[in-house]
């Protein structure tokens, strides 16, 4: 019922950003920015992906209550301090969830499908499937394991969803100093580029500082080339 909840709000939010997005993009002068074959078949792969997890959401939320009563390592209260470290947390699995994601071809199978656009704008944030949805909740296991309660987690997920969204635009150009602790449109678009001086880079869904510390940070230089080294060639839903 919670996912059921947070569909209605989120899709309707969904396309109030995106038109806003497509109406400031015309107003700069930037039709490059959407195409249509891409942008509708970002769409239709996003919103099957939501569709379908109305029936296995429910299970993943059990998962976590089951290792969080059964198997937790620490009994860790709710309080403001917990709640920031939640989020480091969070972005910490996020980052080997993501990198291994590129690195594991088992995982890139999965994960590759939300790099197949080859334009970057709100319509590639919801070009996920199902089967990577199931995978990265394998990671996810990691916080109630620990001691997080499956409640938490759980708002923590929708919090960061809702941030790497808008991390998924080019009307937001670079912002310098932000940039050395949080993902910027800028930052992400990095990791969306096939250039070479590009690939495997920026895997940070929130903060910055994991690449930096692990070595995969890489600054937008020249204009990202978006998509795969060798493109899809295709529009098609499936």
């Amino acid at each position: 019922m919670k996912n059921i909840n947070f569909l209605a709000f989120a899709m309707p939010a969904f396309f109030l950003f995106l038109f806003l997005e497509y109406k400031l993009a015309q107003r700069r002068k930037r039709p490059e920015i959407f195409n249509y074959e891409s942008s509708v078949s970002n769409i239709s792969i996003g919103i099957a992906e939501r569709l379908i997890n109305l029936f296995i959401a429910a299970s993943f939320y059990q998962l976590y209550y089951l290792i969080y009563d059964n198997y937790r390592l620490f009994d860790i209260p709710s309080n403001v301090f917990i709640w920031f470290a939640l989020i480091l947390a969070t972005d910490f699995v996020w980052y080997w969830y993501h990198r291994l994601g590129h690195e594991v071809n088992f995982f890139w199978a999965a994960h590759i499908v939300h790099h197949h656009s080859e334009e970057f704008n709100f319509t590639a944030a919801a070009r996920i499937t199902t089967f990577q949805a199931v995978i990265r909740t394998g990671f996810w296991c990691v916080l109630p394991f620990v001691g997080f309660h499956p409640s938490m987690v759980i708002t923590m997920l929708i919090v960061h969803g809702a941030y790497s969204f808008f991390t998924h635009t080019q009307l937001i150009g670079k912002i310098k100093w932000p940039e050395y602790v949080f993902v910027t449109p800028s930052v992400h678009g990095v990791h969306h580029a096939s250039d070479e001086k590009y690939l495997d880079k920026n895997y940070g869904d929130m903060f910055t500082f994991w690449d930096r510390l692990f070595g995969t940070f890489q600054t937008e230089e020249e204009k990202p080339k978006y998509g795969l080294t060798h493109p899809l060639k295709s529009y098609s839903f499936l």
